[in-house]
């Protein structure tokens, strides 16, 4: 009796869609749970009622603010990993984005709206006055991705890995790390990584050029804006802030 022998197929490689949705999701949880961090401890440094109100449940609030901190340093380590194992980082969405740059055009963005329901000469005249992505443009995606590469590498590598990942320093090794840490760095780091999210995304969708400046987040949110019009990093920090508030103010 015979036996068929089937050959497996190896996985599809992920399309430039999925790998910038799966970035998207990375560099925003890093802007919530790094935001959410710095709400507890900028809310209670500056209002007196609620730092009293969190000391009646002291082990909560302690184990959250680590837990947050953490978390944001996990994900950072995920998105600047090298490991050829890693099946998402900056390298490969960087790597698919070479591999798609014709589709980054003016004529891959007529065929996309075509898609979507736009008629030819209409899809034409939209993508007639877009930017077409080039390889120079690539290339200073590329150059801005290793600078930032360079500063996570030099102060907060070693955070994720030998305070978070594994036990790997004493106390005074750990408190020696995290002095070395700048919050305003973190912050512009975290907009560089939005920023090029954006960037991607509106070339793709909109024909945009890509701007790679540093997204500034408003801290704290001057107005609600809404989850869809507010950053990750703003969402999550009116979000906290409401929460620490209502400690002392319920309405």
């Amino acid at each position: 009796m015979s036996q068929t022998v089937t050959t497996p197929t190896a996985p599809r490689p992920p399309s430039l869609e999925q790998e910038l949705e799966m970035f998207r999701g990375e560099e925003e949880s890093a802007q919530q749970y790094f935001y959410g961090y710095l709400a507890t401890q900028l809310v209670p440094f500056k209002n007196s009622e609620v730092l009293e109100k969190m000391r009646e449940t002291p082990m909560f609030w302690r184990t959250t603010r680590y837990a947050l901190l953490m978390s944001a340093f996990v994900v950072l380590g995920r998105i600047f990993d090298q490991d050829s194992k890693s099946l998402h980082n900056l390298d490969k969405l960087l790597a698919v984005v070479s591999a798609n740059i014709g589709a980054l055009s003016r004529a891959g963005l007529l065929q996309r709206r075509v898609v979507q329901g736009m008629t030819p000469a209409d899809a034409a005249a939209y993508a007639s006055t877009k930017y077409d992505l080039t390889t120079n443009d690539v290339r200073a995606m590329r150059k801005e991705v290793a600078k930032w590469r360079k500063v996570y590498e030099a102060t907060y590598r070693d955070i994720r890995h030998k305070i978070f990942a594994h036990k790997g320093v004493s106390s005074a090794g750990a408190d020696a790390l995290m002095a070395k840490t700048n919050i305003d760095e973190v912050k512009e780091m975290l907009g560089f990584l939005h920023s090029l999210y954006m960037s991607l995304f509106q070339l793709h969708s909109n024909g945009l050029k890509p701007d790679l400046t540093p997204t500034t987040f408003s801290m704290p949110p001057t107005a609600y804006l809404g989850s869809q019009q507010s950053s990750a990093a703003e969402h999550m920090y009116r979000e906290a802030g409401d929460l620490l508030y209502g400690l002392i103010d319920p309405d």
